[in-house]
């Protein structure tokens, strides 16, 4: 049953990330376009924040079965909150501004990324005792 669980919530995961980087390659693609020629680095490269988060996590979940569900929710906020970020930087930029706006999305996402790590290894020590 757990491996069942596993191998589910493993699929699920890279089918989520896998529509999710499609979805924003497209979207950011046709939102450029309309731009009257601006172009913005954080919109041609939005797909990569979901397509490197999801790669990464998909390695974590078939080399080690412990990741817990708070690692695994703190783990897609992350990545979440900083593909926001890459967007409003993104729609800011292609908008002919500049702006410091984006920069609490990053903080904020790369903290629950490294939460999501550092519990993944407290459970894991705390597991084997």
């Amino acid at each position: 049953m757990f491996t069942l669980d596993t191998n589910r919530r493993f699929k699920k995961t890279i089918i989520t990330y896998l529509f999710t980087t499609i979805f924003l390659y497209i979207f950011s693609r046709i939102y450029q376009s309309q731009s009257y020629g601006e172009v913005s680095f954080f919109m041609n490269y939005l797909f990569l924040i979901p397509f490197i988060g999801g790669i990464l996590l998909s390695i974590i979940l078939k080399f080690d079965f412990s990741f817990s569900r708070l690692s695994f929710n703190l783990w897609n906020s992350g990545v979440a909150v900083v593909t926001a970020g890459f967007l409003l930087r993104g729609i800011i930029n292609l908008s002919g501004r500049s702006t410091t706006f984006d920069k609490p999305y990053f903080y904020i996402g790369t903290l629950f990324l490294v939460v999501a790590i550092i519990n993944h290894l407290v459970m894991k020590v705390t597991k084997n005792k």
